[in-house]
């Protein structure tokens, strides 16, 4: 299983704690991990194929540097393409920033995809063609694009879920894995999380004082209203942080 994380926010926030605490996921996890964020209006992604545990690995680091009001993560146990930094989440495509958790049916949904995506592709994964093939939908039909895509994948799939991103919204889709939504309002508190190294409290203030909303495939915290995203949903988080929600499937 694969797991996702997102976070948007209305500010620039710093996010060591959430993706340190993501980070003890990645032993379930060995496959690759990245990072997906924005900067200064460009789309940016930082990924490895090794497990986010590896000596090798410059998760923590990136944890530490990344501020962006949009970020995703996934950390991937791959059924699909051989561990490499081109076959690990999230993808990029201009704007566009997505990570996947499920198994689909590459070589059909290759079938049906323009040449102009074809060629984009660089890895072996489902995932990355699913990704185009939303893009390509989403060119087509805008979110009702983005729908029909959603319907025609769930032929011969094993999971849906994404989390999708124009460095405006961020979209959500659940369907065969769960997905958690959480929303925090300023002066909810400080996040905290127990350090998977060391054992240390660690806090993160600027979240203390900012709006936002939070969706993973595991509840990261114990003590906050974490909402199990319904499967077949599609929600979308606009940039004043309000969620709407439409089934889709």
């Amino acid at each position: 299983m694969c797991r996702l994380l997102g976070i948007i926010a209305n500010k620039p926030v710093d996010l060591e704690f959430s993706l340190t605490r993501f980070r003890e996921k990645a032993k379930y996890n060995p496959d690759g991990w990245g990072i997906g964020w924005y900067e200064g209006g460009e789309a940016r992604i930082f990924k490895q194929g090794v497990s986010a545990l590896s000596p090798e690995s410059r998760f923590q680091e990136l944890s530490r540097s990344v501020r962006s009001k949009i970020i995703i993560c996934h950390v991937r146990k791959g059924t699909h393409g051989m561990p490499a930094e081109r076959n690990s989440h999230p993808f990029r495509h201009g704007c566009w920033i997505f990570a996947h958790n499920g198994c689909v049916d590459r070589d059909s949904l290759l079938s049906r995809l323009e040449e102009r995506y074809i060629r984009e592709i660089s890895g072996g994964t489902d995932s990355e063609v699913y990704f185009y093939w939303l893009l390509q939908c989403i060119d087509r039909d805008g979110i009702r694009g983005m729908e029909e895509a959603v319907r025609v994948a769930r032929r011969g799939s094993g999971g849906l879920n994404f989390l999708l991103s124009d460095g405006r919204k961020l979209y959500v889709f659940r369907h065969g894995f769960f997905l958690y939504v959480l929303r925090r309002d300023p002066g909810q508190g400080e996040m905290w999380c127990t350090s998977a190294e060391t054992g240390a409290l660690l806090k993160s203030k600027l979240l203390r004082e900012e709006k936002s909303v939070f969706v993973c495939s595991e509840k990261l915290t114990s003590d906050e209203r974490w909402i199990e995203v319904k499967d077949g949903s599609l929600l979308t988080v606009d940039e004043d942080l309000s969620v709407t929600e439409r089934k889709i499937l």
